[in-house]
Formats: structure tokens, C-alpha cells, sequence
């Protein structure tokens, strides 16, 4: 969503990746690595803090981390002991650190929830309520070096009362089973004064759970807004996304457009978190755009936070595309939103090349900039594509990406992913079209690409042509593909 920062930590996130991609095979254990661990989370009745134990069965490491530089986890550790051995907190280091442990010990320690919220700038750490929402990276401290095979298993304990939302899978009640991108990247942990609910809709189970705040959406409300959007992205890749996914809805005061805000997160497992409106009621829910949104960032694969213009680009152009396509408005009214949000990107940035303005966007705000740009080249993708071949469309492309890149645990380039898309296609259209744009501070040139699609522009108001050269391209881009 436009204003959307997330904090994925370059540095921390390519060590961790470098482990992954160097330490692939089972025994290549080094100093400060594990193969396996276990940890407990007790979650008390106050949500004042959480108190942790992480066991090793093989062995534990001589040192343990956190995926974040994030000076405020480190400070809101407390009491850390270990059985049978030594264990302190070196700040500097921003490490647990371990004397010789034997096979199956444990180390214990505390982290004071209000000091972690209070000192960290992620807005996945908040508390509402009687609600505390965290990210686990910082509270569940790890082995430095993680490892593809990594057996990692995590227990909570909850007050009586309390109720948890989290990513993970579940192997047994209270007990899961973390993925090692759990402990790499972003994710949200929620305990407290929670509703639940359960929707299936698209072949997806969607965990759900409301923060006990005064709203007007029910839980039919939720439920028909779900499965509708998750409908929607399942009209472009045949399926849903994912077989599962957390959801987490935040209802906020106030008025306005049924959702505010919306975040796509990956660690541990698909979730994503929606900030709506205390006053909208059921009705102004379905094909609202932030969940389809949300969801469609599941079918791609992690695309890094400097090029947003890909991942966010081809996003939005699909936000657009597909609630017409759904019925949720007429052609010519899908045009003029695509149309409308160009417009904003072109006015938008701060007049520099595309790919310096996704690279700073979240310092300069250039949003609309970045993401109605990659939209547009989303756009001139599509049409080329359809144009040259009419079994290619950009939809065929985004279900490629869904096959072979959006669950592998890794973070891309846009420069590998476009290489992925023009192997596909058999042509370099993907890059030469990124090669053509992104070092230009000009928005992407659309309007002979109207002309030949038969839209004429007329004061800022789409009128279609339907004896234009390009017009079964156009019809095309907002048909229902046939049998989805």
C-alpha cells in the first residue's frame, strides 16, 4: 500500500542468506551454528514480557543473535542465565554469549515487552489494548549461522484467557514448526484480547484474527471480504497463492475507505496485516483493493525493498486489473483508475531516475512515483507480450512466477527475476523494457500505447475506440481468462 515502510535489514538479511546459500548439507555445523533447537515462549496473563527458553538436544552454539540491529531488543533483555554453564548478554556485540553447554541444555532469559515496543521504530511492535503485537526476530534469539536444514521448533505457553496469532505451521496445539525465514525475515506476533476465525476460500485457509476493538465489520463481513479477494487473485494464477496465510485485522477509529493500510509479510509463513476502518460496515468490504493488494504480493517472489518498482510496479497494475475483471466495474472505469493512478505517478518523485527513486523511496516518500511507474511498464510488458503472441500475456507470466520463484527462501534482484521472465518468454522483453526506463527520470511514454489500444483522453477522461488497430489487446487485458 502507498506509505507502506518495511524494515528489512540489507545487512542482516544477506548474512543470513549467505549462510543459507554456503551451508546446505547436514553436519556442516560451524562454531555458531545449530542443526536443531527448540524454544518455549510463556506468554503471562499482563503481556509485560515474555520469558524464553531456547534448548539445543545436539549441542548448543557459542553464541546467540538476532536478525535486527535493533538496539531496543537488545536493551529489553533480562535475566539470562543457562543450565549448567554460563551465558551473558554482551551489548556491544548484541549477543547472548555461551560457555560450554552440554547436549540438551538450555538458555533462559526474559524480554521486557514495553521496553521493546517503546525503543523499536517497526510498526509491527505495538500495543493495542489488550493486545501485544511483536516481531519475533527480535524476541527469539538464534544460532548466527542458520542452515537450509535447520530443525527448529517453537511451544507456547499462554495465560489462561490469552489468545496467540502467528505464522508458523502448526504441528500440534500451541506447537509449531518455524521455517529457518522466520528468523530472517519480517513477521507478526500476536497475543492477547483476540477473535478468531477460520475462512477457506480460493483452496486457502486463512487464519484469521480480529483485535478486540470496536467495529462494525462482523465476522460474515470478514468473511465475505476474504473470500472475495482472495477470489479475485485466484482469477490470475488459477489457485490462490499460498495454501495458507495469517491474517491479522487491526480495526482502527475513524471513517473513510474501508481499509487504510495494508502489509504483506513472509517470515515463517504467508500473512499479511489490515489496518480498517472502527465505521466501515460489511457492505463497503468486498472489492475494496488493499487485501487483493496484499495477496498478490504472495504470488511473486521476494522482490528487495531497492526495487520496489518490479514488485510493487506489477502489484498495483494487477490491484487495478482485476477487480474489473471481476465485474466490480466496467471496462472503461478500469481504464480510467489505471489511467488516474499514472497520472499521480508522473506528477510525483523528486526528478530522479526510477531506479534511484525505488531505491529511496522510503526516504523521500516517492511512492506514487515508484509504484504507478512499475505499473506502467507492467502495462507496456502486457501489451507487447499479447501483441507479439496471443498465448503470452503478462498473466501467464505472473503464474511462472507463482511455479518457479514466489515460495523459494531467498531474496531477488529485479535483475534475476526479469532474467527468470525472459527465459520464459524466450525474448530479453523484460529487461530490455527495464533497461529503457530505469535509469531515465521521465515516467514511462504511454500515450501511443493508447492510441493503438483505442483510448483517447479527453480532459483527463478515458473514452474507448473500439476500431483501434490494438483493441482485441485491450478487450483482452480485462477479460476473465476463460475456465478461471
Amino acid at each position: 500500500m502507498f506509505g507502506r515502510r518495511r524494515r528489512w535489514r540489507a545487512r542482516a538479511a544477506l548474512a543470513s542468506l549467505v549462510a543459507l546459500g554456503g551451508c546446505a548439507h547436514a553436519g556442516a555445523r560451524g562454531q555458531d551454528g545449530a542443526l536443531r533447537w527448540r524454544y518455549r515462549v510463556e506468554v503471562p496473563a499482563g503481556l509485560d514480557h515474555l520469558r524464553v527458553a531456547v534448548c539445543f538436544p545436539d549441542g548448543a552454539p557459542r553464541r546467540l543473535t538476532i536478525d535486527e540491529d535493533d538496539a531496543a531488543a537488545v536493551a529489553a533483555v533480562r535475566e539470562v542465565e543457562a543450565e549448567g554453564g554460563s551465558a551473558h548478554l554482551d551489548v556491544e556485540a548484541a549477543a547472548i554469549v555461551l560457555g560450554p553447554l552440554r547436549a540438551g541444555a538450555c538458555v533462559r532469559y526474559s524480554v521486557a515487552v514495553d521496553a521493546l515496543l517503546e525503543g523499536s521504530g517497526s510498526r509491527l511492535h505495538a500495543r493495542v489494548g489488550e493486545v501485544v503485537s511483536i516481531d519475533p526476530r527480535l524476541v527469539l534469539w538464534r544460532p548466527a549461522k542458520l542452515y537450509y536444514e535447520a530443525d527448529v521448533a517453537l511451544e507456547l505457553a499462554l495465560a489462561p484467557g490469552l489468545k496467540a496469532s502467528v505464522p508458523w505451521p502448526a504441528t500440534g496445539e500451541d506447537q509449531y514448526r518455524l521455517p529457518v525465514t522466520s528468523l530472517m525475515w519480517a513477521s507478526q506476533a500476536v497475543f492477547g484480547a483476540l477473535t478468531t476465525q477460520t475462512v477457506e476460500a480460493a483452496g486457502a485457509t486463512f487464519s484469521v484474527a480480529i483485535v478486540d476493538q470496536p467495529r462494525k465489520l462482523s465476522a460474515a463481513g470478514v468473511t465475505n471480504w476474504l473470500t472475495n479477494a482472495a477470489e479475485t487473485v485466484a482469477a490470475l494464477y488459477g489457485r490462490f497463492p499460498t495454501e495458507r496465510m495469517q491474517v491479522v485485522v487491526l480495526p482502527f477509529p475513524g471513517g473513510g475507505g474501508p481499509v487504510y493500510f495494508g502489509m504483506a509479510l513472509r517470515g515463517g509463513g504467508p500473512a499479511v496485516q489490515l489496518l480498517v476502518s472502527s465505521e466501515a460496515a460489511d457492505h463497503t468490504f468486498p472489492g475494496e483493493w488493499v487485501a487483493i493488494h496484499e495477496f498478490l504480493h504472495h504470488g511473486m517472489p521476494f522482490v528487495r525493498q531497492s526495487d520496489a518498482w518490479l514488485s510493487e510496479g506489477f502489484v498495483t497494475y494487477y490491484t487495478e486489473i482485476l477487480p474489473t475483471r471481476r465485474g466490480f466495474r466496467s471496462e472503461a472505469a478500469g481504464w480510467q483508475a489505471l489511467l488516474d493512478g499514472f497520472g499521480r505517478g508522473r506528477e510525483d518523485g523528486t526528478g530522479q531516475p526510477l531506479a534511484v527513486e525505488s531505491r529511496e523511496m522510503h526516504d523521500t516518500h516517492s511512492y506514487q512515483r515508484v509504484y504507478w511507474s512499475g505499473a506502467a511498464l507492467a502495462l507496456l510488458a502486457d501489451v507487447g507480450l499479447r501483441s507479439r503472441d496471443r498465448e503470452r500475456s503478462l498473466d501467464a507470466a505472473m503464474r511462472h512466477l507463482l511455479r518457479c520463484c514466489a515460495a523459494t527462501p531467498r531474496v531477488w534482484s529485479a535483475e534475476s527475476t526479469l532474467r527468470e521472465l525472459d527465459a520464459w518468454a524466450g525474448t530479453p522483453v523484460f529487461t530490455d523494457l527495464a533497461r529503457s526506463w530505469l535509469s531515465r527520470a521521465e515516467f514511462p511514454e504511454l500515450e501511443p500505447l493508447y492510441r493503438k489500444l483505442g483510448l483517447d483522453v479527453i480532459e483527463g477522461v478515458v473514452k474507448i475506440r473500439q476500431s483501434a488497430p490494438a483493441a482485441d489487446v485491450r478487450r483482452a487485458i480485462f477479460a476473465r481468462p476463460s475456465g478461471r
